[in-house]
């Protein structure tokens, strides 16, 4: 009467004895895939971190090249505004370009170091979601995990 009731439990779920053969090497292949994709998400997160740093390295070389170009721009760019005459001479109209070109440079090289920045903390904010991941599957031995968070 017992086996009856399994044998009907086994068809209720479509459960197939196939399947339950392979059940015993189901978790070593559960525990390949969870290491597999947790290693993948250290990956994202590097490659984040990484991006960010590029992104810092060009906000400063645009910012740079901004002021550079602007300077070496403003001679023959910067011709007197003959409208200003009366309120600022020629010497006066290009120190304030000047001033305007190393600014717009400063905020050009600014907000480059902020999208890094920004990029670093989701890199951050990632790999310790993956920590916390790796720290509570229950697919990984504690070796597999000290591998996986770099413990060794």
């Amino acid at each position: 009467m017992q086996s009856f009731f399994l044998l009907r439990l086994l068809i209720s779920r479509d459960i197939t004895l196939s399947s339950m053969a392979s059940s015993a090497a189901a978790p070593l292949d559960q525990s390949a895939k969870a290491v597999s994709r947790y290693q993948q998400g250290y990956r994202v997160a590097r490659s984040i971190g990484g991006l960010s740093h590029i992104c810092q390295a060009v906000g400063l070389l645009a910012g740079i090249l901004v002021v550079l170009f602007g300077v070496l721009g403003s001679e023959t760019l910067m011709r007197p505004n003959p409208s200003m005459v009366g309120l600022a001479n020629y010497q006066t109209q290009h120190n304030v370009y000047l001033v305007s070109i190393i600014l717009f440079g400063a905020l050009v090289a600014f907000a480059g170091w902020v999208v890094g920045v920004l990029l670093a903390g989701y890199g951050q904010q990632l790999s310790a979601t993956v920590d916390a991941a790796v720290n509570g599957s229950p697919f990984l031995s504690s070796a597999q995990r000290s591998q996986l968070l770099r413990l060794e």
